[in-house]
């Protein structure tokens, strides 16, 4: 209990100091199994910041950032695999029948604190709890904060993944629709139309499932 403790008011440390710079894949650390290139292996607590694509991993009482990223030859948590392509960690994903690599990216945008009623008009937001420093003011309320008084705030995360897919054996990579028109002028026009009908941006990883699902029926792969 005692080291649950310790870990979790590091974490929450970390967090606050770095809410605008970590995000982390996983809500909480999860069991992962590291198969490295020269066949060792390790199974440890780890999760994923995508916004500066590190690991960490809980080692004994100690919060540990991974330094030897790049040796990873296979990471899996739970069924979810991850390999690094391209210099990047990316995560195995199905789609549709099709291998598609994914790097994660997000990072989180401040949109302010929540007002004293509570209500925010964002959409696809996460509320972070924030240290007050005493005698600041509590956003909604008008009074100078406490000792460990907090404040909710409201972040809207924003999606800069990359792709990678491979088509004929070849493989691209993709971070834009128009990614994906110049490497298949062919089927251009008819993605581009596909995604403007159906309201498709590559800023959300499912709706480029979706549009990687069309341009592979497109290509009749």
């Amino acid at each position: 209990m005692k080291r649950l403790i310790i870990l979790a008011a590091a974490l929450m440390s970390c967090l606050c100091a770095f809410a605008q710079r970590e995000v982390f894949l996983f809500p909480d650390f999860q069991k992962g199994h590291i198969v490295f290139y020269n066949n060792a292996t390790s199974d440890v607590e780890l999760n994923i910041d995508t916004y500066n694509q590190v690991i960490y991993y809980i080692q004994g009482d100690q919060l540990m950032q991974m330094t030897n990223m790049q040796s990873i030859g296979n990471l899996t948590v739970g069924d979810r695999r991850f390999v690094i392509h391209d210099g990047l960690l990316c995560e195995a994903v199905d789609v549709n029948g099709r291998p598609v690599l994914v790097n994660w990216k997000f990072k989180n945008v401040n949109k302010g604190s929540k007002g004293a009623l509570g209500a925010t008009t964002q959409n696809k937001v996460e509320v972070l709890w924030t240290n007050l420093e005493a005698g600041t003011v509590v956003p909604g309320e008008g009074r100078a904060a406490q000792q460990g008084d907090y404040v909710l705030e409201v972040w809207q995360m924003k999606s800069d993944n990359t792709y990678f897919i491979s088509v004929d054996g070849r493989d691209y990579r993709v971070k834009k629709l128009k990614d994906l028109y110049k490497a298949f002028p062919d089927v251009a026009p008819q993605l581009k139309a596909f995604a403007k009908e159906n309201r498709l941006l590559m800023t959300s990883a499912e709706d480029s499932f979706k549009i990687f699902t069309e341009l592979f029926r497109l290509l009749g792969d």
